[in-house]
């Protein structure tokens, strides 16, 4: 990596050349991470890499079963009764 130059040294010329050097460094580096970030957030459901690729980060599964309209338990009034061990 180079050094900065003395900027005092510059002439408007040299550090509107330098300036726009920088600015095309920074727009690399914005498009290169907004790449690599977008890699990172892929999985096996929104790409085509297997879920073995997945490692520890695996999504949840999501159930694709409605859930039902009647109200769980048994009916009202009724004694329940358990195992005694």
């Amino acid at each position: 990596m180079q050094q900065l130059p003395n900027l005092s040294t510059l002439n408007p010329t040299q550090r509107d050349a330098l300036i726009l050097d920088l600015w095309a460094m920074v727009q690399t580096l914005t498009a290169q991470n907004n790449e690599l970030q977008a890699r990172l957030n892929l999985n096996s459901r929104n790409s085509s890499k297997p879920p073995s690729s997945d490692g520890l980060n695996k999504p949840q599964p999501k159930s694709l079963r409605k859930a039902g309209q009647r109200p769980v338990g048994g009916q009202k009034g009724h004694k329940g009764h358990t195992r005694i061990p």
